[in-house]
């Protein structure tokens, strides 16, 4: 029983302990391609999407899309998604490419 009140008190003082504000700010990241292009991404949070620019094609804004884990971002035939620092980027026209994260953002 004694335990249980300990454990009480813990899990009680934990609810009252502030929790952080969430980051909100934009984060941006750069993705070096196996095709040999790099991708500058800004994610932002509200909206939910991402800015993709890619050396000679026109900036692409995606939204956010539904996926079981990772993330994804699509409209009109491109599509960013990945998990951690993997990606894979898809344009209209072009075979999908697997990009890793360049460290350093």
């Amino acid at each position: 029983m004694r335990l249980f009140a300990l454990a009480a008190v813990f899990a009680l003082a934990a609810c009252q302990t502030p929790c952080p504000a969430p980051e909100t700010g934009p984060i941006n990241a750069s993705f070096r391609c196996e095709d040999g292009s790099v991708l500058n991404v800004v994610f932002t949070r509200n909206p939910d999407a991402a800015r993709i620019a890619q050396e000679g094609y026109t900036v692409v804004d995606l939204p956010a899309r539904v996926t079981a884990s990772g993330y994804k971002y699509a409209d009109n035939g491109s599509e960013l998604r990945g998990r951690g620092t993997e990606a894979h980027w898809t344009r209209p026209g072009a075979a999908e490419t697997d990009c890793s994260e360049i460290n350093g953002n």
